[in-house]
């Protein structure tokens, strides 16, 4: 090896290389997770009765950030990157990807006229999020299907809430729809809860009524992003405690996990809408057809009808129609996942996600971009890998040199 420096985060491994390359007399370089331990600065985990300053839980936030060399943004014009790790279709799962499992932490802050600590709420919300999974495993046909599109039948992501729902009480945050202040309370109280996608539900009112940030590829030198959450992905729900936790709020819940995930509307007028320019490497030409016209997008929204074989109101779960089963277009789902690995909702992966079948690198290549693997990487014979960001490999990952690979 040459010139590597090696560090640990959490569960995960992270290799971070100055110019690494791998030559031709290493054979296996085998990833030991089991010995490798990351000690976190006791000023950082807080206990539940203690309140931490605002630097603290910022500084947690922080495990992201990628070093100056690395570029996971649309500026990065390396080959390797654009034409390949960057592009949606290299993400798209078949029958060999593992289901990836993003952990998920609900916070209710109650007070007047909100939901209540009381275990009919917590098993409603319990089902919300079964529902919501629902969506992701069983999709639909899509009302608006395009020649040529082979649809898939289940995303491979799954949100596991497992019993981390956390009641706030006694705030006047009961009636706030700002994620960063709902962030910022709950990551004084235990900042560890960061480690989850956080889900905050509140009786405020604001237009929309639920809020969901989209990931990034990089935090910048000021630690920032959208809705000031550090790197952090979160989403903002109203909940109020007339009406309470129904199957409307898995329909929602559904929709904003899918910006979350880097999903933007297929419906205009819309804050934030697919692109209909089919020149752009973002293009979902699988949703809106290879030759779109200039308004591709469906008008329809929450309770539209649907035509089918009509783009004006569809069943795409970005459409934000209210149905029993959605559809979401393999290029979505790629988007998805690559979300998941080249964008901070990554972090909430769970680490067991592993898939059998290696990436094999078979023609030289350089990674100058942060990346978060699910399986191991074979460098087939005569063939160089220049890593010189972090690569995140899963618990069971390796990384395998055919003889004679690196030249």
């Amino acid at each position: 090896m040459k010139n590597n420096q090696l560090s640990v985060r959490g569960p995960h491994f992270t290799k971070k290389y100055n110019d690494f390359k791998v030559y031709k007399n290493m054979i296996v370089y085998r990833i030991w997770f089991s010995v490798l331990l990351i000690l976190i600065s006791s000023n950082v985990i807080s206990q539940s009765n203690c309140i931490l300053p605002i630097d603290a839980f910022q500084s947690y936030s922080k495990k992201e950030l990628l070093s100056s060399s690395c570029n996971n943004e649309n500026s990065n014009t390396n080959p390797d990157y654009t034409n390949k790790y960057k592009k949606t279709e290299t993400y798209v799962p078949d029958i060999n990807t593992p289901i990836k499992h993003i952990k998920i932490c609900i916070n209710v802050f109650t007070g007047p006229g909100t939901i209540q600590n009381t275990t009919d709420i917590i098993a409603n919300l319990n089902q919300m999020v079964a529902w919501s999974n629902d969506f992701y495993t069983h999709i639909v046909a899509a009302s608006y299907p395009i020649a040529g599109v082979i649809p898939l039948t289940d995303t491979k992501i799954r949100f596991d809430l497992d019993d981390r729902i956390y009641f706030y009480n006694g705030t006047n945050l009961y009636n706030n729809t700002r994620i960063a202040s709902l962030q910022e309370y709950v990551a004084r109280i235990d900042v560890t809860r960061l480690d989850n996608l956080n889900i905050y539900l509140t009786a405020g009112t604001s237009s929309p009524y639920a809020i969901a940030p989209f990931p990034i590829t990089i935090i910048n030198s000021n630690y920032s992003n959208a809705g000031s959450l550090y790197g952090d992905v979160g989403l903002f729900m109203h909940v109020d405690g007339t009406n309470g936790i129904n199957y409307t709020h898995s329909q929602t819940l559904a929709h904003e996990l899918g910006h979350c995930l880097d999903l933007f509307h297929t419906y205009n007028p819309s804050c934030c809408h697919e692109t209909c320019d089919n020149a752009d490497p973002e293009y979902l030409e699988d949703v809106f057809g290879p030759s779109p016209p200039s308004y591709c997008w469906e008008y329809g929204r929450w309770g539209c009808t649907i035509t089918p074989g009509q783009n004006t109101c569809t069943n795409n779960a970005m459409g934000g129609n209210n149905l029993i089963n959605y559809f979401f277009s393999p290029h979505q789902i790629g988007k998805m996942h690559r979300a998941l690995s080249i964008k901070t909702t990554r972090r909430y992966v769970r680490n067991d996600a592993y898939k059998s079948i290696p990436l094999n690198i078979t023609s030289n290549e350089t990674w100058n971009f942060d990346i978060r693997l699910y399986s191991n990487i074979v460098i087939k014979t005569g063939v160089t890998l220049t890593m010189k960001c972090n690569v995140i490999m899963p618990i069971l990952g390796k990384v395998i040199v055919e003889q004679g690979g690196g030249n």
